[in-house]
């Protein structure tokens, strides 16, 4: 009978300790108190919310964690903020990390320094920066935007300085676009008010006591259908006044041919230049014409030599002739014509003032090999379209340049705003 007893005493107490374990584990319902989050060192007895450990080999009482009513998990306090709130230092043995939903598994922490191999150099701190061995290669496949971006937030600041070797060889960037791509795209700012930021801003070298470098220096490509050097578009008005697309602050060589739809001189208005402009339209010809004037007074012969330069004849042929009487009736002729740099004017009467004009055709090395064709056929592929579409009322595409480029054409279209 005793030993029934003292079976039945243990029994009850099991009991009591397993309805203990269940109660300290379960969570809880209704209003969760304030607490002040603490570090929760084990108690003796057994205390709701924390979750309950064998104490000895028969007894049970409370761990280091707490559960609260939301099933959120307390290591080392008392008042979990999220699934799992860790009040202490969490370490992780050989063959730990933490694995993100996206499947990447993170098995190092961001330390003050950085720990690397001999393909970086520096620690990452101020005092000693980070670099990196080259070459230094960036691959991606399968993203269509940017594998490399750049940023700096402070106003003013610089998102990325590079530096090219020394010596006529050494460059600072160099890109070279995909099949068909752009080799370099730039974007100025955009600015709401005011004037929008510098697309590609260049400057050439400084060179003491030498010559200094160019700004912009452009090749274009070779093929079949060589590719231009530069080309320029103005930007596109929402409402202003319409840009050029090319403007030039000083002085312009072309060693080539200039070709143009038209041509004039704009200058500050000479009778008004504060408040209007002036205009002129280029003088235009069929041939690459030279032309020479001026007056002259015939003597008591009647007669008067014009003197040319003395590169005339070597610079012009088929010469051209007019003559103008001026402030009386009288005759003049063109008594002898060019030879040696000089041609002789011949008066009805003597002491006749005479505007004389004389034209000649360029023969020298250059023109001679570099002929204006007039007149001259489409090819078959630009056939139907046209230099300046918008003067005929036909869309940009129709222009020429979308035939020979319709790529680098669509790319330059204009982008909506970000």
């Amino acid at each position: 009978m005793i030993s029934k007893l003292r079976y039945s005493a243990i029994a009850l107490k099991c009991a009591m300790i397993l309805l203990t374990v269940y109660a300290a584990a379960s969570p809880q319902t209704g209003a969760r108190n304030p607490q002040t989050q603490t570090a929760a060192a084990p108690q003796a007895g057994n205390t709701p919310g924390r979750i309950a450990k064998f104490t000895t080999t028969k007894a049970v009482g409370d761990s280091n964690m707490t559960e609260d009513n939301n099933g959120n998990i307390g290591v080392g306090t008392t008042l979990p903020t999220s699934t799992l709130t860790v009040n202490g230092v969490i370490e992780m043995l050989s063959g730990g990390g933490i694995k993100f939903p996206d499947g990447t598994l993170q098995t190092t922490a961001g330390l003050g320094a950085v720990s690397h191999d001999l393909t970086i150099k520096g620690d990452g701190t101020q005092a000693s920066r980070l670099g990196v061995a080259v070459p230094l290669s960036l691959f991606s496949t399968g993203f269509p935007w940017e594998v490399l971006t750049v940023s700096n937030g402070t106003a003013g600041g610089h998102a990325m300085r590079v530096f090219g070797g020394s010596g006529p060889n050494g460059v600072a960037v160099r890109a070279n676009g995909g099949a068909g791509g752009l080799g370099l795209e730039a974007s100025g700012g955009q600015l709401d008010g005011g004037t929008g930021g510098i697309g590609l801003a260049a400057s050439g070298g400084l060179a003491n006591g030498g010559n200094g470098g160019t700004g912009v220096y452009a090749s274009g490509g070779s093929g079949f259908n060589p590719g231009h050097g530069i080309q320029a578009f103005p930007g596109h008005p929402l409402g202003g006044v319409p840009a050029k697309a090319g403007l030039f602050h000083g002085d312009v060589q072309v060693t080539g041919v200039l070709s143009k739809a038209g041509g004039s001189f704009k200058i500050d208005h000479p009778l008004d230049p504060e408040n209007k402009y002036l205009s002129h339209s280029f003088v235009e010809s069929p041939d690459m014409m030279n032309i020479y004037n001026g007056n002259i007074t015939t003597d008591p012969n009647g007669l008067a030599v014009v003197e040319l330069p003395a590169y005339f004849e070597a610079l012009n042929r088929d010469f051209r002739y007019q003559l103008t009487v001026i402030g009386q009736f009288a005759q003049a002729i063109v008594a002898e014509k060019v030879r040696d740099n000089r041609f002789t004017i011949r008066s009805s009467t003597p002491g006749v003032e005479v505007s004389w004009q004389v034209t000649g055709i360029r023969q020298d090395s250059w023109a001679n090999k570099n002929r204006i064709h007039v007149e001259e056929a489409k090819s078959e592929k630009e056939r139907g379209l046209y230099l300046h579409p918008e003067s005929f009322g036909k869309e940009k595409e129709r222009s020429v340049e979308w035939a020979n480029q319709p790529e680098t054409m669509r790319q330059l279209k204009p982008r909506p705003l970000n």
